[in-house]
């Protein structure tokens, strides 16, 4: 399994176990630079998935395994299923400022880093205006998350809904990788 970690705080972030893919812009184009993750509710008490009803419109089993007693939690949130994920309040402003600030902290941080090559740090340079203007252009439909430490630094995650779930959007090169 690979734990994507704050390159910054070193809290974990996601992992591989929810499959991360590149975020697509409303004409499919791939945004460079951005990872994102499908999140789902789960029962707090045992971490499964949770039949929001509906019976079988929506290709699942029917409803009388449904316990309507369990408390729900996000997977991708919560402290015990997820990565214990914090809200933070951002108005535009601030995360317009936020997103210049980290960039340019991770651009320096990236440099630092032997393990990460010049190129990569250009890949990164010329992607951050794109995925900048993405999270801005899809701001009012966003919720902010900072990780466990709640660092302000730090590595965020960006959570906007298609469905019923929230996806969660992350700065790929914010993250490292590492094997557990």
């Amino acid at each position: 399994m690979i734990i994507y970690k704050c390159r910054f705080s070193g809290d974990e972030m996601l992992s591989d176990a929810f499959k991360p893919v590149p975020v697509k812009d409303e004409d499919g184009n791939e945004v460079p630079g951005l990872i994102q993750i499908q999140s789902q509710k789960v029962s707090k008490d045992t971490g499964g998935s949770i039949d929001i009803g509906c019976g079988n419109e929506f290709g699942g089993g029917d409803d009388e395994g449904a316990d309507s007693g369990a408390e729900l939690v996000n997977n991708v949130v919560d402290e015990t299923f997820g990565f214990d994920l914090h809200e933070i309040p951002m108005g535009k402003k601030d995360i317009k400022e936020y997103l210049q600030l980290y960039c340019k902290n991770l651009r320096a941080k990236l440099k630092e880093d032997d393990k990460v090559t010049g190129p990569e740090v250009k890949a990164f340079t010329q992607a951050a205006p794109a995925f900048c203007k993405w999270i801005l252009s899809k701001y009012d439909d966003m919720q902010f998350f900072t990780s466990s430490s709640m660092d302000p630094d730090g590595s965020m995650a960006f959570a906007y809904y298609e469905d019923v779930d929230p996806l969660f959007v992350f700065i790929k090169a914010g993250l490292i990788e590492e094997k557990c």
